[in-house]
């Protein structure tokens, strides 16, 4: 009986790469804006100059579709980190790399709308700043959301998207959001 389990899972596993064989595989270079929409309580810095917040800077992008799951990567580097006082103490990235869902609620009219869900990991990079700790480097886990639509005209097309990656802040609550609004050219593989 074991012996008929891994017959039906290896069937399933072809079954499943036979479908993301025929999926529509597409490609989207994306660039845009960096928003960080929360404090940055989790840069650390020493008591007279801890990090406060975060300006937004350009970032790029990119996504690898596969029918209705996505590869989504996004970065942004050079945002200002600043202490309560509003005074620069250093400069940070963020690089989000997720796995997600692509869900379109609605029949393509022209434009295709659609919602993004998945998971990944932020990294973030925090320069040596003689204000902040030389350790500025972090790692957090992700939940991604989002909203898009696009513009096909046959196998390249237009996409904009606000997507957010949201991850747990020091005091372990989901409230460190880092929003990036892109738009990018979409091509089509194999068409």
């Amino acid at each position: 009986m074991q012996h008929a389990g891994v017959v039906y899972t290896a069937a399933a596993l072809l079954v499943a790469t036979a479908s993301l064989a025929h999926a529509q595989v597409a490609i989207t270079p994306m660039a845009g804006g960096y928003v960080p929409a929360s404090d940055v309580n989790q840069v650390p810095g020493t008591a007279a100059n801890i990090a406060k917040t975060r300006d937004g800077t350009l970032s790029l992008g990119a996504d690898l579709d596969l029918g209705a799951f996505r590869l989504s990567g996004a970065y942004a580097t050079g945002t200002t980190i600043k202490n309560a006082s509003r005074q620069d103490i250093g400069k940070g990235s963020v690089l989000a790399t997720t796995a997600d869902l692509v869900i379109r609620p609605l029949p393509r009219i022209v434009v295709q709308p659609y919602l993004v869900a998945g998971a990944g990991e932020k990294f973030y990079k925090y320069d040596q700043s003689p204000t902040l700790f030389s350790g500025g480097d972090r790692k957090a886990f992700a939940v991604h959301g989002g909203l898009g639509a696009d513009v096909m005209l046959g196998s390249v097309g237009v996409v904009a998207e606000l997507t957010d990656f949201v991850s747990k802040g020091a005091d372990s609550k989901w409230d460190v959001h880092d929003a990036f609004l892109m738009a990018g050219l979409k091509l089509r593989l194999g068409q």
